[in-house]
């Protein structure tokens, strides 16, 4: 049997296609393949069990690894490398090990709102690992059920 990988929602939120999503290099999946969050929430929570294997010097973005060796990208807001990291926070450091559910990142949504697209795209940056994706798109609250991913 092949390895069956779920993420859980990182953050309260809408879950919307990529497709709709402003930014070419998201909606075209030039960084990889997954969906976006429209957030309600300002905490962003890890998705799966794996190791912080980049934080943005800019804060708004981390990527994660898991012990299957899928590649996860949460990018936080569209636009929002230009904030310089300005109303956001990070909890981890590269090489930290992380449970789903941990707390990653803390963000300003009414300050980000302010300034750019709180949009939140969720991205499996190495996409050839995967057989098949499932997006529950009715998932609407940190902890829930996100995406079923099948490795090949």
């Amino acid at each position: 049997m092949k390895d069956t990988i779920k993420l859980i929602m990182p953050v309260d939120g809408e879950v919307i296609p990529l497709s709709e999503v402003t930014d070419y290099l998201f909606n075209k999946k030039i960084i990889g393949e997954g969906l976006a969050i429209n957030p309600k929430d300002n905490f962003i929570v890890s998705p799966v069990d794996g190791e912080i294997t980049l934080v943005y010097e800019g804060k708004h973005a981390i990527a994660l690894k898991t012990k299957e060796g899928l590649q996860i990208l949460i990018h936080v807001g569209i636009g929002s490398v230009r904030l310089e990291g300005r109303g956001i926070a990070n909890y981890v450091k590269v090489g930290d090990k992380v449970t789903k559910g941990d707390k990653l990142m803390f963000f300003d949504k009414d300050f980000l709102e302010k300034k750019v697209s709180p949009i939140t795209p969720v991205l499996i940056t190495n996409p050839e690992l995967i057989k098949s994706l499932d997006i529950n798109y009715k998932a609407c609250r940190s902890g829930e059920t996100l995406l079923i991913i099948e490795l090949k």
